[in-house]
């Protein structure tokens, strides 16, 4: 029984020294490996680019300049910052289904690309596009400066712009498989009278260019800490 009441005692220290203790902020450097593991050598292509169907919706027009812009974007970042060697386009690449998680799963299709191509990997994707223009409440916690204690508020949030919600998929240019699927979503703020603008739909996405990056080579992030001192 001393014995437990020795320890509880030491942890409440423990506690109550970092609690006393003061903390500054750091930032540290974190080193990501990539998702596969390539060597830069392979040849890619890219496609297709698709739009992903919506029930009882026709295409609009954001569908076709997000999948065009899209597929620009996205060469650039393999190009640029994954350093990776893009085959030419295939004009006549005619998919059977406008659904990327069916297609993914029709080698004969993807035969045809590497047939043509002699691609090492085979990247497409697909993208749904939203355009928001609405505002609301939602709750977060703060802590009080004054008392240090947490409490609730409603804080006023307003989406202004374009929503993306992208399916990726990586195929063996070889074996036709599937080696790498991913679902990234990310969100671009816009100006309300420039909503019917779709110009520039994907300018300063760094999360998403992270993330598409962070598939092909290594990364080094940087993120903030709590450092504590006495």
């Amino acid at each position: 029984m001393r014995k437990t009441i020795a320890e509880l005692l030491v942890v409440i220290l423990a506690v109550a020294g970092i609690c006393s203790a003061g903390a500054r902020e750091v930032r540290i450097e974190l080193h990501l490996k990539p998702e596969l593991a390539i060597d830069g050598t392979e040849t890619v292509f890219v496609g297709p680019i698709m739009i992903e169907p919506r029930e009882g919706e026709d295409v609009q027009s954001v569908d076709l300049t997000a999948a065009r812009d899209f597929e620009i974007f996205l060469r650039k970042i393999l190009r640029r910052d994954a350093e990776l060697r893009l085959l030419p386009e295939m004009d006549d690449l005619q998919p059977p289904t406008n659904n990327l998680a069916v297609l993914a799963q029709q080698p004969e299709f993807w035969t045809a690309i590497n047939e043509e191509t002699n691609a090492d990997l085979i990247i497409a994707a697909s993208i749904d596009v939203k355009v928001l223009d609405r505002a609301g409440y939602t709750t977060e916690e703060y802590i009080s400066p004054q008392d240090g204690k947490t409490y609730f508020r409603q804080v006023l949030v307003e989406e202004t712009g374009f929503s993306y919600d992208i399916l990726l998929v990586v195929i063996d240019g070889k074996t036709r498989a599937i080696i790498h699927q991913e679902q990234i979503t990310d969100f671009m703020p816009k100006d309300e009278r420039k909503l019917e603008e779709h110009t520039d739909m994907f300018t300063d996405l760094y999360t998403l260019q992270n993330r598409l990056v962070g598939i092909f080579v290594p990364r080094v992030v940087q993120v903030k800490r709590a450092l504590f001192t006495n």
